[in-house]
C-alpha cells in the first residue's frame, strides 16, 4: 500500500502547482476562428432533429489557448434559417428567415481541433431566444369623435333637403340648385348629434321666378 500512497501524494503535489495555460485574443476574421465556429455550428445543427438550421450571424469574441494544440474559445451569435434540420445542407447555403419570424441565439464554445488526425472536440452552450409573439393592434372607439355613416339614411336625406332649400332661398343665384352626389357623411355623438356632410349640387333648368321649390321638372343642366 505504501507505493500507492506515495504516488498519490506526488500527483496531488504536482497538480496543486500546475497553472492554467494563458490565452491570446484573436481577430474575429482569423481563419482559425472561422474554422472553430464552423465546427461548433455544424455540431449544433447536426444535433438538432427538428425545426430549422441556424447560420452564423456574428462572432463576438475569440481567444486561443497558447500551446501546441489548436484549442479555441469562441462566443458567437446565430439566427434561424429557412433550411430544415433534416436537409443537412451546409449552413452557408441557407438564407436567414425574416427577422420578425426568426429565432436567434448566443453560443459559447470550446473547440479543440487536431488537424493531423482530422478530429475535433466541441463543448458548447447555446441559449436560443424564441420568436417574440406578434402584437395585435386594436382600435378603440373614440367617444366624441366623428365617425363615418351611410349616406343613404333618412337622417342624411332630411338634412340635405333642408340645407338645399335654405341655399336656394337665400342665394343670389337666379336658378334653383339640385343635389347631384353625396361625397361623405359623418356623425358625432355629443349631447345630441352633429353631422358633417360633403355634397355636390348643380344648377337646374328651373328659375326662381317660376319655381319656388324643386320639382320633378327640374333637371340639372350640363354647364351648371
Amino acid at each position: 500500500m505504501k507505493p500507492f500512497i506515495v504516488l498519490a501524494l506526488c500527483c496531488s503535489f504536482l497538480s496543486s502547482r500546475a497553472t492554467p495555460l494563458p490565452f491570446e485574443f484573436l481577430d474575429c476574421d482569423n481563419p482559425d476562428v472561422f474554422e472553430a465556429v464552423d465546427t461548433a455550428l455544424k455540431k449544433y445543427n447536426g444535433d438538432s432533429t427538428s425545426g430549422n438550421q441556424f447560420a452564423l450571424y456574428m462572432v463576438m469574441e475569440a481567444k486561443r489557448t497558447v500551446g501546441p494544440d489548436k484549442q479555441l474559445h469562441v462566443k458567437y451569435r446565430i439566427q434561424e434559417t429557412t433550411c430544415a434540420a433534416e436537409e443537412n445542407k451546409p449552413w452557408q447555403d441557407c438564407d436567414y428567415k425574416a427577422s420578425a419570424e426568426a429565432k436567434t441565439g448566443e453560443c459559447t464554445a470550446q473547440v479543440h481541433i487536431n488537424n493531423v488526425e482530422g478530429t475535433s472536440n466541441v463543448s458548447q452552450d447555446c441559449q436560443i431566444v424564441p420568436v417574440p409573439p406578434k402584437v395585435t393592434h386594436s382600435q378603440a372607439v373614440c367617444l366624441g369623435c366623428f365617425h363615418d355613416i351611410a349616406s343613404d339614411t333618412l337622417q342624411v336625406s332630411e338634412i340635405l333637403k333642408r340645407a338645399i332649400q335654405k341655399f336656394n332661398k337665400h342665394s343670389n343665384e337666379v336658378s334653383l340648385f339640385k343635389l347631384v352626389e353625396i361625397k361623405e357623411a359623418k356623425r358625432q355623438v355629443v349631447a345630441g348629434w352633429n353631422y358633417v356632410i360633403k355634397y355636390e349640387i348643380k344648377e337646374t333648368n328651373c328659375s326662381k321666378a317660376q319655381f319656388q321649390e324643386l320639382t320633378t321638372e327640374c333637371k340639372t343642366i350640363s354647364q351648371g
